[in-house]
């Protein structure tokens, strides 16, 4: 049987702590970005709906669906980038006033504007296949 002294313990219970905080915010992560795909999908989604019929303009007058799913994925790309940006500034002014302040460094943030993207990315993909969908007719009144 190993026996401690005072500050092994105190090593090993404040090793266990951290690594139970770190899980924690892990987790948070990972809901949070579940939660933001859902709602940049939605906001994306409806914005497309609500220019279907200038879809079926182009589509009609013959842009290639490679061309509409650009503008989609163009739109999804350009509010994670704000989004981005407003959180950044966010976090940096108004992080050090909350009693408990995590650190971001910069890889933290490079790491955290690629999954930003990637969400977005992913997240435009119903809005793209919808507009992909559409029948030029409807630009007529069909």
């Amino acid at each position: 049987m190993q026996v401690f002294n005072r500050e092994q313990m105190e090593e090993i219970l404040v090793g266990k702590l951290i690594a139970t905080f770190a899980k924690q915010i892990g987790m948070f992560l990972v809901i949070l970005t579940i939660v933001s795909a859902a709602i940049v999908a939605f906001i994306i989604y409806t914005m497309t709906l609500g220019k279907i019929r200038e879809i079926a303009v182009l589509k009609l007058i013959g842009t290639h669906n490679r061309t509409i799913a650009g503008m989609i994925l163009q739109q999804a790309l350009g509010l994670g980038v704000i989004g981005f940006v407003v959180g950044q500034i966010a976090a940096t002014v108004w992080g050090p006033a909350f009693p408990k302040y995590v650190l971001l460094l910069p890889a933290d943030a490079v790491r955290g504007f690629v999954i930003v993207m990637v969400v977005c990315v992913l997240a435009s993909t119903l809005a793209i296949r919808a507009a992909l969908k559409v029948d030029p007719a409807t630009a007529i009144g069909g």
